[in-house]
């Protein structure tokens, strides 16, 4: 009898420590990958229970922060044209403003697939060129046109025939690299040249950022306590660096006997409470023309770089940590309640 009480016993400890190892990893299984599903039709702008090719005014989709692309079709009825220009994008509402895609987002591109008028465009946009602030881009279609009548009367040529497409790219919550990330990464300062159209870091306030300017360039804004906000993806609004985060942005001149060019370094005192996207431009400094006609928005031969610059907030990492604590606590309390009762029974 004293035999079957103590196997009793173990079984029941083994029970508790089963069942708190269970507590301890609830994580693993939330990230799981959801099942498979059949692939969804492609959202298209053809408007349904229509006599004749007709057109939506608008197409609203979303890439989320789990994606890295999202398809669309002009008409699967007839033949529409997109616009802009492949390698380009419009980014206001009312499509006249044009941009090129991997300004916004290094190695994004537009791919198409299918017959004239009636391809299937898929808009792709790498992982780790995602922003940390949302960011609307958009196309627009235009059906061929042609003279109809409704109800006996004229009926506008434009009229339904042409759809705007606006896709949302969701912000992403970029984490910071590890420790042995950082190790492997080159000890010297990050260079934006004349051959680059953007380059992207990190900054904390554990870990300041040291940059510089390629040859022939000079860094934008020229005041040292000014900055652009970056935080509509457009590096355009030059504002002060203490509106954006509590951060100081020093100059050491190189030697002029070297003839290189000086290292700006970026420290952050306090990490904002948010996520926070900083801009820089280095520009081509031959003439006081090309500086001029670059600042006034103007079309110029000469090449700019853009430092993209993320500053992560405190928000995110804190609630991570306190997450993890907690999972833990809840875990060791519940098997060490439940443990006595069953040892004594």
């Amino acid at each position: 009898m004293s035999r079957f009480c103590l196997c009793e016993r173990v079984s029941h400890c083994c029970l508790a420590i089963l069942l708190a190892g269970v507590l301890l990893k609830p994580v693993s299984f939330a990230v799981s990958p959801p099942p498979t599903q059949e692939p969804s039709p492609v959202p298209t702008c053809d408007k349904t229970h229509s006599e004749r090719a007709t057109l939506e005014t608008e197409l609203s989709l979303t890439v989320g922060p789990e994606q890295d692309s999202v398809s669309f079709k002009c008409s699967s009825t007839a033949n529409a044209q997109r616009e802009p220009e492949k390698e380009n994008v419009y980014t206001d509402a009312n499509c006249s403003q044009t941009t090129q895609l991997t300004t916004l987002f290094s190695g994004a591109d537009l791919q198409e697939v299918g017959d004239n008028g009636q391809k299937t465009y898929t808009l792709n946009i790498p992982k780790n060129s995602r922003k940390a602030t949302q960011q609307e881009l958009y196309y627009k279609c235009t059906l061929e046109k042609e003279l109809h009548h409704k109800n006996g009367n004229a009926v506008s040529e434009t009229e339904g025939q042409v759809c705007k497409v606006k896709i949302t790219v969701e912000a992403v919550n970029k984490d910071e690299p590890d420790p042995e990330q950082n190790d492997e990464q080159p000890a010297g300062p990050i260079e934006c040249t004349g051959s680059d159209t953007m380059k992207e870091a990190s900054v904390s306030a554990e870990s300041p950022l040291s940059f510089k300017c390629g040859a022939g360039m000079s860094l934008h804004p020229t005041n040292l306590t000014d900055v652009f906000d970056d935080q509509d993806g457009k590096c355009a609004a030059e504002v002060a660096l203490q509106t954006l985060v509590d951060a100081t942005l020093t100059k050491t001149d190189a030697e002029a006997t070297h003839n290189e060019q000086p290292v700006y370094q970026l420290a952050v005192k306090t990490a904002p409470s948010e996520d926070t996207a900083l801009c820089y431009k280095c520009v081509p400094s031959s003439s006081s023309d090309t500086k001029r006609e670059i600042q006034s928005g103007g079309e110029s031969s000469a090449k700019e770089c853009l430092l993209k610059i993320f500053v992560k907030g405190s928000a995110s990492s804190a609630f991570s940590a306190t997450w993890g604590a907690a999972q833990t606590a809840v875990a060791f309390f519940v098997a060490a309640q439940l443990l006595p009762g069953m040892v004594d029974a």
